[in-house]
């Protein structure tokens, strides 16, 4: 069973099995491969422990996803502001956070 471990609220892929790391409290039993999305060390260490494949993922773009605000979905929008810490509405639009973005 693959997971991914990732705080986001939004842009879930069907096909996907997510927790919320904020919640984690030992590695699943069956898990065969783990990606985990941010900085969540207990995370790494209980799937590295237990020699389950791990993948980390930067959540703020390092890992090669887009960079470009304008080219970004919703949900990686939000996740930039949060990680900036913008305050936004969360019912906002996509042009709506677009403006939020500071000129860089």
């Amino acid at each position: 069973m693959e997971l991914t471990y990732s705080a986001q609220k939004t842009d879930f892929d069907p096909d996907k099995r997510y927790r919320n790391p904020e919640y984690f409290e030992r590695p699943e039993a069956g898990a065969t491969k783990v990606t985990v999305v941010g900085d969540w060390p207990d995370v790494v260490e209980a799937y590295r422990a237990a020699k389950v494949d791990l993948e980390i993922v930067d959540a703020h773009g390092d890992d090669g996803a887009e960079t470009d605000p304008a080219k970004m979905g919703v949900g990686a929008l939000r996740e930039f502001l949060t990680a900036q810490g913008i305050e936004f509405d969360p019912k906002a639009p996509k042009a709506e956070i677009l403006k939020l973005i500071p000129a860089s």
